[in-house]
């Protein structure tokens, strides 16, 4: 049996916070400065939303929209997932599971504090695992959410742009990994 670990122990990317109002290309540049891949969209006390650079790319960028006029509610996911940061991570993947999702929104209170990936997750697990497990079998197969496909299926752990992510067999391949 695994130990139990909350959350908000795995919480590694800080919560960037923008404003409903502000502009994708004010957004971008924030995202930018602090390399984070999203921030939570916060109006007065609630969070109303989050944008990634997934829906800058997709909804703004693709489309030939200017970043300078379009507004952060124009494209944002409106009520995030979100998670509060005593749960167990089991939930957390429980949660992405669910909802087939990549990025769960850890809050404490209700409050912001940070994201959490699929392979945030997969890792603390695979840090907390006993070490006969891990003798067991050497490729033992993991199944989860490919951080850059969003596929759920077998996933491979791969080193790419000094850091570790878990992967797809179909990404893998195209990355000639």
């Amino acid at each position: 049996m695994a130990p139990r670990i909350a959350v908000g122990q795995v919480v590694k990317r800080k919560a960037v916070i923008v404003k409903p109002d502000d502009t994708v290309h004010r957004v971008a540049r924030i995202l930018s400065k602090n390399k984070v891949g999203s921030a939570v969209v916060v109006k007065g006390d609630e969070i109303v939303g989050i944008i990634t650079d997934r829906d800058i790319l997709d909804k703004v960028v693709a489309k030939g929209r200017d970043p300078k006029t379009v507004k952060v509610e124009e494209v944002m996911t409106k009520k995030p997932i979100t998670i509060e940061d005593d749960y167990d991570i089991s939930d957390a993947i429980d949660r992405m599971m669910e909802k087939g999702i990549r990025r769960l929104l850890v809050t404490r209170l209700g409050r912001p504090i940070g994201f959490v990936t699929a392979a945030d997750l997969l890792a603390a697990l695979n840090t907390y695992s006993s070490e006969e497990e891990t003798e067991m079998e050497e490729e033992t197969e993991v199944y989860g959410i490919c951080e850059l496909c969003g596929q759920y299926g077998p996933l491979y752990k791969v080193y790419i742009e000094g850091g570790e992510k878990w992967i797809c067999e179909s990404c893998k391949d195209s990355l000639n990994l």
